[in-house]
């Protein structure tokens, strides 16, 4: 099964699995970055128990957690930001990066270019083809950023037919490794 090491590094960023310990920061993190709500559905306040439930599940070993895994992103032992993604989906040599959050004190520092840049490294090593991921087309900030880290090839779109202020479209995107 293939799976990123539970600890690996970049220059300036130590990206670790998940423990029940870092979900106060988790949550916190993604709190801060609920602005985004307005272009991208999936930022909304959740719950303690949401963020709970993600980090037991990514702890869970095997087929049974739907091969989930949850990291930490550190800079200088603070948790700045987290990922999730499965190893598992319809194409066994791509990884789904399901969510990337870096907090808003962190972003514009060039930590997410890096974060990527390693996280396509360290997949690749671990046999993967490609890295796969959603982004919703109003998110603007989101698409600029994936796109200049060369998740170009769009694999798939959904969305409500009709645009109006409430209606959500997306696409997913590959970068080829």
């Amino acid at each position: 099964m293939n799976r990123l090491p539970t600890s690996w590094q970049t220059d300036r960023l130590h990206i670790a699995d998940g423990v029940l310990e870092n979900v106060p920061r988790l949550m916190a993190i993604f709190n801060a970055c609920s602005h985004i709500g307005q272009w991208d559905p999936t930022f909304k306040i959740y719950p303690e128990e949401e963020f709970t439930g993600l980090v037991t599940k990514s702890i869970s070993d095997g087929v049974g957690n739907g091969r989930f895994q949850l990291q930490t992103i550190r800079q200088n032992d603070q948790i700045i930001g987290y990922f999730h993604c499965y190893h598992h989906n319809p194409h066994p040599h791509t990884l789904f990066v399901s969510m990337f959050v870096l907090h808003p004190d962190y972003q514009r520092g060039g930590f997410g270019t890096e974060f990527v840049q390693g996280l396509a490294q360290k997949v690749k090593a671990t046999g993967y083809e490609a890295i796969w991921l959603e982004i919703f087309l109003k998110n603007w900030p989101a698409l600029r950023f994936w796109i200049k880290s060369g998740f170009t090839t769009i694999i798939d779109m959904d969305g409500a037919p009709q645009h109006d202020a409430t209606s959500h479209a997306s696409i997913v995107v590959a970068k080829t490794l």
